[in-house]
């Protein structure tokens, strides 16, 4: 019996998503966590979901640095991204950084079935964005060269000050990057930041 792995902090929500989950395969067991450590744990200890369902917004979940630490760990398994949030740089963000869909708590148990449904049946995974727009854009690809030099700086350790000394800049200006980088990726924190790019390609070449 296959299994699929519900990490949300809203019980009221996994009791439907669970019922949904059942219209799509029958035979499927939900495992449902409250806590993005749990989830964790549970993997580690050698489960093999089929899926992989995640509210970002899970207690110390991080954002899409969770969903960014999941796939890393477990890259077999299709992460289907939860969200009460679900604009399109919202969901840009969540396929760039690995999610396989995305499913609003908003939608319609159609849509969130149909969902569920491509994404298990897709077999091997492979990143699919499940309602993405001709105006989704991976947040890398979106920065300007200015930008792309300060996350260059970031991804090499440098401080503010450090990375402002090596592009000319001030150091108020190299913190107004920041503040936008951190929005574009998704994020609060430098640490935030450093887990999301750490395997991204930001040579000038590739820029």
């Amino acid at each position: 019996m296959g299994e699929v792995l519900f990490v949300d902090r809203n019980p009221v929500f996994r009791l439907g998503l669970r019922a949904l989950v059942a219209q799509c395969e029958p035979g499927l067991r939900v495992i449902e966590v409250e806590s993005f450590a749990d989830a964790r744990t549970i993997l580690s200890q050698g489960s093999q979901p089929s899926l992989i369902l995640l509210d970002i917004r899970t207690s110390d979940c991080g954002g899409f640095v969770g969903l960014f630490q999941l796939r890393k760990e477990n890259p077999a398994v299709p992460i289907i991204v939860v969200s009460e949030i679900a604009d399109t740089e919202t969901v840009s963000r969540a396929v760039a950084f690995g999610a396989a869909g995305f499913i609003s708590k908003s939608a319609s148990c159609k849509t969130i079935v149909d969902t569920l449904k491509a994404v298990l049946s897709n077999g091997p995974w492979k990143a699919i964005p499940m309602i993405a727009d001709d105006d989704q854009v991976n947040p890398i690809a979106a920065l300007s060269p200015a930008q792309l030099r300060v996350l260059r700086g970031l991804k090499k350790g440098l401080r503010n000050k450090e990375i402002a000394f090596e592009l000319g800049l001030s150091e108020k200006t190299v913190k107004a990057y920041m503040s936008m980088l951190y929005r574009k990726l998704g994020v609060t924190s430098r640490t935030q930041a450093l887990i999301l790019i750490q395997d991204v390609a930001l040579e000038p070449q590739e820029a």
